[in-house]
């Protein structure tokens, strides 16, 4: 199936089917079973519409304010207008206060950045919000191909309780090896014995790619020296696709209650229709499942023994076949992008504020005499190394829109009764930029000392929090040290040639540069 850009405008449906004079052909017909059938179908257009407009009252039953929504499209044209997501909740926060609430088409979203909220919500009751916000690709949550994200209830604290030692120190320290041979391939690509210019985003983007086929699969594919890798190609159309609007985004968006018997149809169609024609061919997110699934099969089928991610998860006995499938597909999609552009902003806030830079390169100078040097244990002795990507990560969170929780059994939050399936949602900039959180010095100032005071657990939201947070923060971050270390050890990224501007952001799925970054890097002279 094609799924492009869908567009739809409701107004001109309605006008489409007044033009068409559907009632008067099926009254006027003689054919009573057609009248039947017409009486029928307008019935239950009639009671969907219905539906839809009870639903607009949900939150005011609640007595929780909501900005203006539209009948059909909810407030979802305000948010996506321009891709800002982010930056319409911290809007709405300004004018309705830490908490109200929105409606993406006409399923209803609480959103708030008050801290009491949260601590219930995320660690106090967090069994009674075990699920996250559903996302247009996800299955139902009984389906048996569900991952760690998407699970909820019990099966996500079976496979959370299974998963957390894959990403313990200990296990990460046996891929500390690849990615510090990732983390040496990209070095060998930006070096160069004079001044250049660099489009340090697509360096970045091959680079935790390359990290992420080869901790996580234990395919050693060296995208990084290959700029016609297929792999690489393919999962950037996979990321392109995801976060570009289609048939089954605007399903999801706007008649929510038809996705899963929608994604139900698509894969059996899809199942049956590929004896005849192989889609993979032309759908991306098909061509990396296949491969995905065909890799575990061959490890487990030749008792292939390999130190990464896939290995880890194979020997956990009490997942299913299906279950490692899921879970390491979900391993690309969770950690590609978000560490790649969170190393983009990295390299960006240290060419816009060379002091930064200077300040991170004494520390590894004082810790290593040569990137040889340069490990896990180092770089946890590295202080102000923390404090810088904390910072970035403060100052450009990667993942808001994923920030959220849904309602898995109805209580009471703050006086207020919130039913079952309720998503609340995160205001993550306004957390980010609270003064009150984050002073005595100005939050829109990049500022890492910061981070050397101890604030409230919720000040900070670039990874979650609670027992929920992300399962791959450790690696996340271990990744992003040593390619900072790598890098900053042997090149110089020269400042800004205009220190005032600033980055153009855009959010689908993750919140990042709207054009690539391209940043002037010099060898250092001395190591």
């Amino acid at each position: 199936m094609n799924f492009q850009v869908f567009k739809f405008d409701f107004n001109q449906l309605i006008e489409y089917f007044y033009n068409l004079d559907l009632l008067s052909y099926v009254f006027c017909e003689n054919n009573g079973i057609l009248k039947f059938i017409g009486l029928f179908i307008f019935g239950l257009i009639g009671f969907y519409l219905g539906k839809i407009w009870y639903s607009y009252r949900f939150f005011y039953k609640l007595g929780i304010k909501t900005p203006k929504y539209r009948f059909f499209y909810g407030n979802n044209l305000e948010l996506t207008k321009n891709n800002n997501y982010s930056d319409v909740l911290r809007n709405w926060t300004q004018t309705f206060g830490k908490t109200y609430g929105y409606y993406e088409g006409h399923f209803p979203i609480m959103v708030t950045s008050d801290l009491e909220i949260l601590q219930e919500v995320f660690v106090h009751q967090s069994s009674n919000f075990s699920a996250r916000k559903k996302i247009f690709v996800s299955r139902d949550e009984d389906a048996p191909d569900i991952a760690l994200f998407t699970a909820t209830r019990d099966r996500w604290k079976k496979m959370r309780y299974i998963m957390n030692p894959t990403f313990s120190s200990a296990k990460l320290r046996e891929l500390e090896p690849l990615l510090i041979k990732c983390a040496d391939r990209l070095n060998k690509q930006i070096e160069n014995g004079n001044k250049i210019d660099i489009n340090i985003t697509e360096f970045f983007k091959r680079f935790t790619m390359d990290s992420i086929w080869m901790c996580a699969f234990g395919l050693d594919l060296d995208m990084q020296n290959n700029p016609d890798n297929e792999y690489f190609k393919r999962c950037e159309a996979l990321f392109k696709f995801i976060g570009t609007p289609n048939l089954l985004s605007f399903i999801g968006n706007y008649l929510h209650e038809f996705l899963d018997p929608l994604m139900e149809i698509i894969e059996n169609l899809e199942r049956f229709m590929s004896r005849f024609y192989d889609f993979t061919r032309h759908y991306p997110i098909l061509w990396f499942m296949k491969h995905v699934f065909e890799l575990v099969e061959i490890r487990k089928r030749e008792n292939i023994k390999k130190n990464d991610y896939l290995q880890i998860l194979i020997d956990c006995k009490s997942l299913t076949t299906l279950e490692v499938k899921i879970n390491l597909a979900l391993f690309m999609l969770a950690g590609y992008e978000t560490t790649s552009i969170a190393l983009t902003y990295a390299c960006y806030c240290l060419a816009k504020y060379p002091l930064e830079q200077s300040k991170l390169y004494d520390e590894i100078k004082l810790k290593c005499d040569s990137e040889n040097d340069i490990n896990s244990d180092i770089i946890q002795e590295m202080v102000y190394l923390d404090y810088f990507i904390k910072e970035v990560l403060r100052y450009y969170p990667t993942g808001t829109s994923v920030i959220s929780r849904k309602c898995t059994k109805a209580t009471k939050v703050k006086d207020m009764n919130i039913p079952e399936g309720l998503v609340i949602a995160v205001d993550v900039l306004s957390l980010h930029f609270d003064t009150d959180l984050w002073g005595p010095v100005d939050p829109n100032l990049f500022h890492p000392e910061r981070h050397s005071v101890k604030r409230n657990p919720f000040a900070f939201m670039s990874f979650g929090s609670g027992p929920r947070n992300c399962i791959g923060m450790k690696f996340a971050l271990l990744e992003l040290k040593l390619a900072l270390c790598k890098i900053l050890i042997n090149f110089e990224i020269l400042p800004l040639k205009s220190l005032s501007e600033d980055l153009e952001l855009f959010e689908a799925f993750v919140r990042r540069p709207k054009n690539d970054v391209v940043l002037t890097i010099r060898k250092r002279s001395e190591n």
